[in-house]
């Protein structure tokens, strides 16, 4: 028998019952017959007779308080048991509790990681569509680069060939960039952009030749001699484009010298000048129209 089931003997409420009568009441035995006792051997044999039941009493007493011994120890052993069973169940419990709890935690984790995936799913599409839309912009825009190249490469052709063809123009050009800023924004509608090709084709046009006559003249009349000289070779440069350009139309800069007499069909006075005389002075020579005969602009000159 191990100590569990010894334990559970002890429980037995019948097994209880016992043990307490035995530890409660003390052994009765039978009282001896009253007989005469006839001899010294009978009296010995009664003496010892009753010392074996003493001692029989005394160990059935001694074994009782070793039961009540162990009784007590298997009680004090029980409730410890009971005890522990107690807490067993309760850190079970807790235990149980606790899985519980983590087994929630889990379901709302896997939950949020089912969302987390979805929307990483949404996003890796996202991406992806933005990846190929990015593909294709940078392809355009790689094509837009290569045009651009290309015409660039163009333009820069095309200005080096005006240089190779356009000699003199080109360092009239670079001679333009010296002339004062008050000029050059009279002459922005002839010159509008400030490169080579803008300067010749502009240049070019029948229109720009009184445009550039007159801030031409501007120059002369305040005495910005330099704006004024450079702006005079470009005129001349200019009118030469403009015959070039065309089949029917050809133009000239009016002949005039100094001791010339004073023609007012012809020449205009400059301030100070007599109304009749001689030219004492050129400051600005004029320019006609060969084809027509029609002189555009009058030559300024001082007459004395």
């Amino acid at each position: 028998m191990n100590k569990y089931e010894f334990l559970r003997w002890l429980d037995d409420p019948d097994i209880k019952e016992k043990i307490l009568k035995i530890v409660a009441e003390p052994k009765k035995f039978p009282e001896p017959e009253e007989k005469f006792l006839t001899n010294d051997n009978e009296l010995d044999n009664l003496r010892g007779e009753n010392s074996r039941l003493e001692n029989d009493l005394s160990e059935t007493q001694q074994r009782v308080n070793d039961l009540e011994r162990q009784i007590k120890s298997a009680q004090y052993k029980n409730s410890r048991l009971e005890n522990d069973l107690a807490s067993s169940q309760q850190r079970v419990k807790d235990l149980e509790q606790q899985i519980q709890n983590a087994q929630y935690r889990n379901s709302r984790l896997e939950n949020s990681l089912s969302q987390s995936e979805q929307s990483s799913r949404a996003l890796k599409n996202k991406l992806e569509e933005w990846q190929r839309t990015f593909n294709r912009e940078q392809q355009h825009a790689n094509n837009l680069q290569r045009e651009l190249d290309a015409a660039n490469d163009k333009i820069s052709e095309l200005n080096s060939l005006l240089q190779a063809r356009f000699a003199h123009g080109w360092e009239l050009f670079q001679k333009y960039q010296s002339v004062g800023s008050h000029a050059r924004q009279l002459l922005q509608g002839v010159f509008p952009h400030e490169n080579f090709t803008s300067f010749i084709c502009g240049g070019a046009q029948v229109n720009s030749l009184e445009t550039l006559w007159e801030v031409l003249r501007e120059c002369v009349m305040n005495r910005r001699q330099q704006d004024a000289e450079i702006l005079g070779e470009i005129f001349e440069y200019c009118l030469e484009l403009v015959n070039a350009s065309k089949a029917q139309a050809s133009y000239s800069i009016l002949p005039v010298n100094v001791g010339d007499r004073f023609d007012s069909d012809v020449h205009i006075e400059a301030p100070g000048s007599r109304a009749q005389g001689t030219v004492a002075a050129v400051y600005l020579p004029g320019y006609r129209n060969d084809y027509s005969g029609k002189i555009i602009r009058k030559s300024i000159v001082q007459v004395s």
